[in-house]
């Protein structure tokens, strides 16, 4: 039987491009096993004011949303 290998992008890099590029300092998102390590490095370096984990997506998309309006920064939102 093969053997189910992740190979995901790396949560540090993929953070710090999310950074750098399009200046996001927003996270917020139903988390999800395939997202687990990312979601795990949001958590750890992000201060709890910046990463809201939702319970569902429309919650979700509606706090980005409001977040834009309200600074006029882009989130991030991250979905099962």
């Amino acid at each position: 039987m093969p053997q189910l290998v992740r190979d995901f992008l790396d949560s540090a890099e993929f953070y710090q491009q999310i950074k750098t590029i399009c200046g996001i300092n927003f996270f917020c998102g139903v988390p999800d096993s395939l997202l687990k390590d990312f979601c795990a490095y949001v958590t750890k370096n992000v201060p709890s004011s910046h990463h809201i984990i939702t319970a569902n997506e429309g919650s979700t998309v509606g706090l980005a949303c409001g977040s834009y309006m309200a600074t006029g920064q882009p989130s991030l939102v991250y979905l099962q």
